[in-house]
Parts: structure tokens; C-alpha cells; sequence
């Protein structure tokens, strides 16, 4: 991989942060900065919100909770007899 040197100036606070970081992970100063460059600047997930909505979006059936838990509980169990049932 080819890389290019850039200087960056911190605050001594951000720095001895992330040399924190960098000593209890056991890699170097650099290795620490691309990786926060690295998780700012990709793509990420979509955002919390952005998921709900479209969770809700999809109108899906919604009973109430103990109704829902046993039918979890039945698809995990591989049953079709309710669990109360056992």
C-alpha cells in the first residue's frame, strides 16, 4: 500500500489519548490515527433511526409482547404447539 505523509497537530490531551489507546492495543501512534481516519471517512452502517423507519415502513403484524415471545420461542424450539403447552 502506498502512503503519504501527512503532519497533523493535537492538543497534548488528544494526544496522550490516543497514546493510551495505541499502548493498551499494542500498536503504533500511526496504526491508531488511520484507523480513526478510517472510521470516519467510510461508509458505516445505516444510522439508527434510518433502520427504524424503515422497520415500521414495513407494516409488519405486531401482537402483544408475550404473544410475540412464545411465537420466538416456538420458531427457535422448532415447535408448531404453542409453549405454554409443554
Amino acid at each position: 500500500m502506498r502512503s503519504e505523509r501527512t503532519q497533523v497537530l493535537l492538543t497534548p490531551a488528544q494526544r496522550a489519548r490516543l497514546e493510551r489507546i495505541a499502548t493498551r492495543e499494542g500498536r503504533s501512534l500511526g496504526a491508531v490515527v488511520r484507523d480513526a481516519i478510517d472510521a470516519y471517512t467510510l461508509p458505516r452502517a445505516r444510522p439508527r433511526r434510518e433502520a427504524v423507519q424503515s422497520l415500521f415502513a414495513q407494516n409488519a403484524p405486531v401482537a402483544e409482547w408475550d404473544v410475540m415471545k412464545a411465537e420466538i420461542e416456538r420458531g427457535a424450539l422448532g415447535r408448531d404447539t404453542d409453549v405454554s403447552e409443554r
